[in-house]
């Protein structure tokens, strides 16, 4: 018995030590040494990094070279994973690092072409921002360079290495940011979709509160059968990348002194995104001899988006732009490698198809070719899903993006701007995506300007002849006829992704705002006050008032109490009759009128609509709910002008709620307490890639254990809802988890520019065995925030760790 002890026991120690040693290594040896000091030939001179009790990184240079390395070495540290990502999806790479499954998915990407536009646009960058993101590359590549070795688990999971950094990645980055913000056109093919399907007369009926909208198609039959698969393809993408959610915006809005505590201005931003994890910002602060700047970035970029400085704030939110279009294409009858350009004097003329071939590498399997077709308009997307028999018909897609511009360089010139005018000189050559940009600085001075290329053309909305001049773009919109603001006698500006102009305004923007909803509650909020504080503005950013519950309550109301002798009606009215409609965690209310409205829209739209056509409808819920609202509100206030195919009748209310009842009753329980806002509306923070391949039924338990309990984190019960500022968005197809929401809160005190107010939805690292990468999620569901120190006496305070970057 000792000997065989005796012969167990060391075998025993040895497997223990080696499982520790494996965990060690491949959770813990990653952990990036922020007080370890490093040497680089890249730099002129030492950059201190200063890091606070969340982990974000102080920098302290005196060049911008020197400082951009740094920022590049910083953002490897903490999100290495997360570029890495991105590198892969702006160059449609995914097949060569994870399997023949990615297929669909790189054709699509390449499709949309993040890095080939980049690479333009590197071309004709002028040499002082080439500089600086050489510099940022190079801080990217030494740290992978000097930590092959301690790379996140994501690495191990995946068995990859780390790509080599160029600096066109930090441009294609933006660009695909920029294409994120772009779904305008999703209502476009859907609502082409549903014109070909619907009699004229309930189209127009039914659209009639988009404003703008020659919805006319003389191309029938084709491009909506060809857009709803390309939106698919969108959507499959989104839901890999944990950024669902066809209605990316956000809310803003800043005060001047006249109206203010402190007499200065403040502002407040809190972009809406995708709740994946890590959060999309990475909060950062730069210092050059003296100057700051700091903000969010995106890890791969060197540019503070919304920051501020030592004279100056600024925040973004999205203009809802259309700017893109779709182009019904012919091809020569004999030849189908022409494709037909114009047709305006009776004379066909025929123009010869760009083709653009590039390999897909494939892991563990073949290399396939990939040719994507062009015309003057822009890449073929129907290739992507071909129609059968309709090869003399192709749909091709042109986007402001695909157009050289340099955003990169007025997000730099703005992050050092020192006075207003030197600010709003720089805004003119912002072209995509089409933004808000909200500003206040130390001078007093406030102010909103939209930003973009928008292209005028007649009928927008309209899929557009390819061979047809008169359907090309035209001019875009000068800079100084596109809407603004500035100093207005209310002392205050806001924005919530709705309309910036009034109806006279001479220019098409879009047709598809968002809903009024959130900004009429911040006018609300901010209407009449003459002493604003920046605890008014948390108030205001955490506020889930719903403007859009209490309107569609009050339709309601009267047609539900013709059933108070039906006990699930009873119990609806008695909840909503004392709703004080603000979608709080406690709030039954809130869980019944959702699911009402819900149950309503797959009664009444759905029916119309076909299956198909709904669920894509309803991917954009701004559309969605515009539509559905307008059609309940003109079935109860005026419904001799809808069909009856269209009219929503009192018994379908009434059986709608009933749905809603029984539906709480089936899921939660039949005691009503249980209803809660908190029993439905949740939110998890989960990965990008690996979440939705855990879900699949052939994923290992282990690593269906790592995605769950080490990579993701939740469920949490959220407050909010679409249509409240606090967003809590969730899908439709997928109730009720949050896809959507605020992934920075954001105050700045224009009395003191020295700090601001913070918080991320999630934390500052994406390394899962880090402290910071979750560290700031409690605070965000609690609605607080950090202070986020931007001078030396309080950043030598409070920093907990400290690396130098030096030169050899």
């Amino acid at each position: 018995m000792k000997s065989i002890l005796k012969f167990l026991l060391p075998i025993t120690i040895l497997t223990v030590g080696i499982s520790v040693m494996g965990i060690y290594l491949t959770f813990y040896n990653p952990l990036p040494n922020y007080n370890k000091d490093i040497s680089s030939e890249n730099i002129q001179n030492e950059v201190t990094v200063h890091r606070d009790d969340y982990g974000i990184p102080h920098l302290f240079a005196d060049s911008k070279e020197d400082l951009y390395f740094a920022m590049g070495y910083v953002h490897a540290q903490d999100r290495i994973w997360q570029m890495t990502l991105s590198q892969m999806t702006v160059e449609g790479r995914f097949s060569e690092f994870l399997g023949d499954e990615f297929l669909d998915l790189d054709r699509y990407l390449r499709v949309l072409g993040f890095q080939k536009t980049a690479e333009k646009i590197w071309e004709a960058l002028p040499v002082e921002h080439k500089r600086i993101l050489e510099s940022y590359a190079a801080g990217v590549n030494t740290f992978t360079s000097q930590n092959s070795r301690r790379l996140p688990i994501e690495f191990s999971l995946t068995k990859m290495k780390t790509i080599t950094w160029e600096p066109s990645h930090s441009i294609a980055l933006i660009r695909l940011m920029a294409w994120e913000m772009n779904t305008s056109w999703w209502s476009k093919a859907v609502t082409g979709y549903l014109y070909e399907t619907m009699t004229p007369d309930d189209f127009e009926q039914l659209f009639q509160h988009v404003p703008d909208s020659a919805l006319t198609h003389e191309i029938s039959g084709t491009a909506g059968n060809t857009l709803i698969p390309f939106l698919s393809e969108e959507i499959s993408m989104r839901e890999l990348f944990e950024s669902s959610g066809g209605d990316t915006g956000s809310n803003a809005w800043v005060a001047d002194g006249s109206v203010t505590e402190t007499g200065y201005p403040l502002l407040a931003g809190d972009p809406h995104l995708g709740m994946g994890m890590p959060g999309k910002w990475f909060e950062v602060h730069l210092n050059i001899n003296g100057q700051n700047v700091s903000g969010a970035t995106l890890a791969g970029s060197p540019v503070i988006v919304n920051g501020q400085n030592d004279y100056m704030a600024w925040t973004l939110t999205n203009v809802m732009a259309d700017d893109t279009d779709f182009f019904a294409e012919k091809l020569h009858p004999d030849s189908t490698g022409f494709f037909l350009s114009d047709s305006l004097d009776g004379e066909a003329v025929y123009e010869e198809l760009a083709v653009e071939r590039s390999i897909i590498k494939v892991k563990d399997g073949d290399e396939v070719l990939n040719e994507i077709r062009y015309t003057e308009n822009g890449p073929i997307i129907s290739d992507i899903h071909p129609e059968p028999g309709l090869i003399d018909q192709l749909i091709t897609m042109r986007w402001t993006g695909h157009e050289p511009s340099n955003e990169l360089g007025v997000l730099l010139g703005i992050n050092w701007a020192k006075s207003f005018e030197e600010y709003q000189s720089l805004l003119p050559d912002f072209k995509v995506p089409g933004m808000n940009i909200l500003y206040g600085d130390i001078s007093g001075n406030i102010a909103l300007h939209v930003l973009g290329d928008f292209p005028q053309r007649e009928n927008p909305i309209s899929t557009r002849r390819g061979w047809n001049q008169d359907d090309d773009w035209q001019s875009s919109i000068p800079f100084h006829q596109l809407p603004h603001v500035i100093n207005p006698d209310s002392g205050w500006i806001a924005n919530a992704n709705n309309k910036v102009h009034d109806d006279d305004y001479p220019y098409y923007i879009t047709a598809f705002w968002s809903p009024s909803s959130r900004y009429n509650r911040i006018d609300t909020l901010l209407r009449g006050e003459q002493s604003l504080n920046t605890a008014d503005f948390k108030n205001i950013q955490n506020d889930i008032y719903s403007n859009h519950a209490q309107k569609i309550t009050g339709l309601i109301l009267p047609i539900l109490a013709q059933g108070r002798n039906d006990d699930q009606l009873l119990t609806a009215i008695s909840y909503l009759t004392n709703w004080d409609f603000q979608y709080a965690t406690n709030a039954a209310a809130a869980s019944i009128l959702d699911i009402f409205y819900m149950k309503l829209g797959e009664n009444t739209l759905q029916d119309i609509f076909g299956q198909e056509a709904y669920s894509s409808f309803i991917e954009n819920e701004y559309l969605a709910v515009g539509t559905l609202n307008h059609l309940l509100e003109t079935s109860l206030t005026e419904p001799d002008t809808l069909s009856d195919n269209l009219l929503i009748s009192d018994d379908d209310i009434l059986n709608s709620m009933k749905d809603a009842v029984t539906f709480l009753e089936d899921s939660l329980g039949t005691q009503s307490y249980e209803w809660r806002w908190e029993n439905l509306h949740t939110v998890t923070f989960k990965p990008a890639i690996f979440n939705k391949e855990a879900g699949q039924g052939d994923a290992g338990t282990a690593k269906q254990l790592i995605v769950k309990n080490i990579l993701s984190r939740g469920p949490y019960p959220a407050p909010g809802h679409s249509m409240t500022i606090n967003k809590g968005q969730y899908s439709w197809e997928e109730p009720f988890e949050m896809t959507l929401g605020a992934s920075q809160r954001r105050i700045v005190d224009m009395s003191d520019l020295k700090s601001s107010l913070s918080i991320l939805s999630t934390g500052q690292s994406g390394n899962p065995i880090s402290s910071h990468y979750d560290d700031q999620i409690e605070l965000w569901l609690n609605g607080q925030y950090r202070i986020f120190y931007h001078h030396q006496d309080e950043i030598d305070r409070y920093s907990n760790e400290t690396m130098t970057i030096k030169p050899l």
